[in-house]
C-alpha cells in the first residue's frame, strides 16, 4: 500500500512539473520583441542588406544575436561582451551587431530586399537556442560556426574573439 501512495504522489508531481514546463515554456514564446525591461538591447535591424554592406565597407562582419525575452544568457552575452563592441574605439572599426528576437514578429528587410522577421530569420538559419550568435558576410552566408549558449564558464570572450579573428580572415581572403 505504501508503494502505491508513493507512486501516486510521484505521478502527481511528474504531472504538475510537466504542466509547468509547458507553461513557462508558452510564457517565452508569448514575450514580445522587446527584450528585459532594464537590460540594454542593441540595435534591431531594419534592413540586412544595408547592415551588411555597412559592416562590409568597415571591413567586419555582420554580428547577429539572437535572444528571447528575460533571458539571463542572453543579457550576460548581450551586456558584457556585444554591447561593449558597439562601444569601443573608432566607429569605422566596429563591426555592425543588431539583435533579433528568436520568436521576433517585428518586420524587417531581409538580405535580398524580402519581408523577413525574427522568427523567418531563425528558421532560415537554423537557429533554434538563445542566445545564439552568427558573423555573417555581406551576403548573409556564415561566415565561422555559430556561437550557441551562453557564459557559463567565463570563456565566452575567448570564443567570440577567436570567431571574429577567423571571419576576419575569411573576409580579408575574398
Amino acid at each position: 500500500m505504501k508503494r502505491r501512495g508513493a507512486l501516486i504522489r510521484f505521478r502527481a508531481a511528474a504531472g504538475w512539473l510537466r504542466r509547468s514546463a509547458a507553461l513557462l515554456a508558452a510564457l517565452a514564446l508569448l514575450g514580445s520583441d522587446t527584450m528585459a525591461a532594464g537590460a540594454p538591447a542593441l540595435d534591431p535591424p531594419r534592413a540586412l542588406a544595408a547592415d551588411a554592406a555597412l559592416a562590409a565597407r568597415r571591413g567586419k562582419p555582420l554580428l547577429l544575436l539572437f535572444s528571447l525575452p528575460g533571458c539571463g544568457y542572453c543579457d550576460v552575452v548581450r551586456r558584457n561582451y556585444l554591447l561593449p563592441l558597439t562601444r569601443e574605439g573608432d566607429e569605422q572599426a566596429r563591426p555592425v551587431v543588431r539583435e533579433v528576437g528568436l520568436t521576433g514578429t517585428a518586420p524587417f528587410t531581409g538580405f535580398k530586399a524580402e519581408a523577413s522577421s525574427g522568427t523567418a530569420l531563425a528558421f532560415h538559419y537554423q537557429v533554434r537556442i538563445a542566445p545564439t550568435v552568427l558573423l555573417l558576410d555581406a551576403s548573409g552566408a556564415l561566415l565561422v560556426p555559430p556561437l550557441v549558449g551562453g557564459d557559463v564558464a567565463g570563456m565566452y570572450g575567448a570564443y567570440l574573439d577567436e570567431a571574429l579573428a577567423q571571419a576576419q580572415r575569411k573576409l580579408a581572403g575574398q
